[in-house]
């Protein structure tokens, strides 16, 4: 009852709404996934291999989903989720560009990162919201 009395501020609204997406369209992924494993590999150890790497997918869409729904809700544990969450996207971003030298998509996922971090905890208003 509690989040229904705080206000949600505009970026987090917007942040639980791409995370839900991008959540329910990479479960969809996944089930097509397993379809295609299903109807084309004909290999164990593919199978085996695509299974696992598939059902890792479907671990971290659902996941996706929860922090997003957590988000909307501004329950406590899903702010904190969601920057342990975008520290790890800033570190590996930052392995991609200056030590794996794969620049590009990196570098965008790495300002993205950075920017919704900062916004996470330097925005007052999403502290309050969350009540942290």
């Amino acid at each position: 009852m509690e989040s229904l009395t705080r206000q949600r501020p505009l970026g987090i609204t917007i942040i639980a709404i791409v995370l839900g997406i991008i959540g329910i369209l990479t479960l969809l992924a996944v089930i097509l996934g397993f379809v295609g494993v299903a109807v084309f590999v004909n290999n164990k150890v593919l199978d085996v291999i695509a299974t696992i790497v598939l059902v890792f997918g479907a671990v971290v869409a659902i996941a996706e989903i929860v922090v997003a729904w957590g988000l909307w809700t501004l329950k406590v544990w899903a702010y904190w989720t969601a920057v342990v969450v975008e520290a790890i996207r800033v570190v590996h971003g930052l392995y991609d560009w200056l030590i794996a030298h794969n620049p590009g998509v990196s570098i965008v996922s790495l300002i993205i990162a950075i920017v919704i971090l900062v916004y996470l905890l330097a925005d007052p208003n999403v502290r309050a919201a969350f009540r942290v």
